[in-house]
């Protein structure tokens, strides 16, 4: 009882701390935007970027201001709702440079940091669309050959199939210049410019495969695919259910011998009397 006590009031006074050093912040960040703003009378206008910073400021004031009310009233603040706004006023400073100064060599650890991670995520994300589309590439020839060999054996082709080898086709001849544009040597950025440039003029360039559209198609593919299913019995379960099938192969083997039996002897019969007419 006593561990939980201390434990509540160490929470209480963690909040207590957090929600200083909230209120600080932000009286930094105030303080920050009006040096930077000056006189807006004088300049006649407000940049674009400052008025989305005054306002994502004020989002966040009124969220504070909020949580002050509630710790006015006795009321305890929500551990997960607060470390969000913490990490909100945080971001907010880094983008504003407030405690962020460059002296001589000195850099942001923490900014490389998250920019490494941003890259590194794009890359893998990219890597991976590409790596799909490849793959439905692939998929999209095997079926179009296995098609095509139906089609010489006399197999008549319906129109969806009709459709697909189209589209295979068009995505084989649009796939060389793709590649070709990849390889020469051009800046990521150069590339960007010169596909968007040719997306504006031929909305089509592009295989399908490569598409968003495809794509999503099979990862709702992939995600709709049914898993196996275990099904947990006992023994008692498992040994009915092996006495079941038994039984039921027996029997069916039994009526099978019965049937083929009858069977023979019918068509001995049969003969028998064929050759007792004809005698």
């Amino acid at each position: 009882n006593e561990i939980r006590t201390s434990y509540d009031a160490l929470m209480k006074k963690k909040d207590e701390v957090s929600m200083q050093m909230l209120n600080y912040e932000l009286e930094r960040i105030f303080t920050y935007l009006e040096s930077e703003m000056g006189n807006t009378k004088t300049k006649g206008y407000i940049p674009l970027q400052d008025r989305l910073n005054v306002a994502e400021f004020g989002m966040l004031e009124s969220q504070i201001s909020a949580f002050n009310e509630q710790r006015k009233t006795g009321d305890i603040v929500d551990a997960d709702v607060l470390a969000v706004v913490i990490e909100q006023v945080m971001d907010l400073k880094r983008r504003l440079g407030i405690d962020y100064y460059v002296t001589g060599l000195t850099y942001d650890k923490e900014a490389i940091i998250q920019w490494l991670k941003d890259l590194l995520a794009k890359t893998k994300s990219g890597l991976a669309f590409y790596v799909k589309g490849c793959k439905l590439f692939w998929n999209d020839l095997v079926f179009c050959l296995a098609l095509f060999s139906r089609a010489l054996q006399g197999y008549t082709l319906k129109p969806r199939e009709v459709r697909t080898l189209r589209r295979t086709f068009k995505d084989v001849i649009t796939f060389i210049p793709v590649v070709i544009i990849l390889l020469i040597p051009l800046s990521p950025v150069g590339h960007v410019l010169v596909f968007g440039a040719i997306q504006r003029v031929y909305p089509d360039f592009f295989p399908s495969c490569f598409t968003e559209s495809r794509q999503n198609l099979l990862e709702l593919y992939e995600s709709t695919e049914y898993t196996e299913v275990t099904i947990d019995e006992t023994w008692q379960e498992k040994l009915v259910r092996a006495s079941e099938a038994t039984t039921f192969v027996i029997s069916e083997g039994a009526r099978r011998l019965y049937e083929n039996t009858f069977n023979s002897a019918k068509e001995t019969s049969r003969g028998n009397d064929d050759s007792a007419k004809d005698a």
